[in-house]
């Protein structure tokens, strides 16, 4: 748990005479989030999303972070790597930042410098006056 997440469950509304961070009216635990993270979609207007998904979601985002495969594999609990690699998916922006990352090296590092055409006719001519 990162410090965001933590102070954010700190701050939550809680039920006065209840230990519990996510109760109902009367302090008890929910047993299933089901209803209430299917309501809060409704309102939100999310639709065609699954409780599951967020697993995926925070599997991408730690990749698209920069984090590697190994340290995501253990946060997720996942024995290989190809699960992992099931979980993580890459936003079309951040393949469309990797490519023009790759097309600004290329650039710098394959283009040649500008050609003066007055220098290298003096460079030609000098070479075949020394031949």
């Amino acid at each position: 748990m990162n410090e965001f997440v933590k102070k954010t469950l700190i701050a939550v509304r809680k039920h006065p005479e209840s230990p519990y961070i996510f109760c109902n009216g009367k302090g008890s635990p929910y047993f299933t989030l089901r209803a209430s993270f299917s309501d809060a979609l409704t309102r939100a207007g999310i639709t065609d999303f699954k409780f599951h998904d967020l697993r995926h979601t925070f599997a991408s985002q730690l990749v698209m972070s920069g984090i590697d495969l190994k340290t995501v594999q253990e946060l997720l609990g996942h024995k290989s790597f190809e699960m992992t690699l099931r979980y993580s998916h890459l936003s079309q922006s951040h393949k469309q930042r990797a490519v023009d990352i790759l097309g600004t090296k290329m650039d710098t590092n394959w283009t040649p410098e500008p050609i003066d055409e007055e220098v290298e006719e003096k460079q030609f001519s000098a070479s075949l006056v020394s031949k």
